[in-house]
């Protein structure tokens, strides 16, 4: 087939007609170095990844959230749930203690609009209060046997005494309760 026979034929004619020929070694070289220079160029290509806000420290559930809580980290795959930008988690708080490095998703933040308060029970044996740590979920129970608020998050543990985030009406009846009667905690 002559170069004339493979521009009047019809486009698939023409495309085998081109396949057909060998490339010439210029062509080849060229092709060749071009692949090579992309190999190179997507080898070094740096990933960027994906931005995801972390705790900068370990965190205990209940404290507005500040800048110095939090950092900005890349991770190579998208984290669901996550924040890109530290900005968009000043002033929230965490349901539970986050440990530093870890990512802060929408599941860890207490619901923006929720009326808490914090309160401070003392446990009645000493025991009890080497084991509570800050972010373990405890239910209090009063001295009569009766459940006050269940699954409540301690913000922080001192000695004898464990401070409870609580709804706001559940705090004032464990308040409340707490100057006439004993109160417990049973670990979750």
């Amino acid at each position: 087939m002559t170069f004339s026979a493979a521009l009047s034929g019809t486009p698939s004619d023409r495309v085998r007609a081109l396949l057909r020929r060998r490339p010439s070694a210029l062509w080849r070289r060229f092709l060749a170095a071009g692949l090579a220079l992309l190999a190179a160029v997507t080898g070094f290509w740096p990933d960027v990844g994906h931005p995801v806000v972390v705790a900068a420290r370990d965190v205990p559930p209940g404290v507005p959230l500040t800048g110095s809580d939090l950092r900005l980290a890349t991770f190579p795959a998208p984290v669901s749930g996550s924040f890109a930008a530290v900005s968009d988690l000043a002033g929230r708080r965490l349901n539970e203690a986050t440990r530093a490095g870890v990512p802060v998703t929408d599941l860890a933040l207490a619901s923006p609009s929720a009326d808490t308060a914090a309160v401070a029970v003392h446990l009645p044996e000493h025991g009890l209060a080497g084991v509570i740590r800050v972010g373990d979920h405890v239910d209090v129970v009063s001295g009569e046997g009766e459940v006050l608020a269940e699954n409540v998050p301690v913000r922080e543990a001192r000695g004898r005494v464990v401070l409870l985030q609580l709804p706001r009406i559940h705090a004032n009846r464990v308040a409340a309760t707490s100057l006439d009667l004993p109160l417990a905690v049973t670990l979750r």
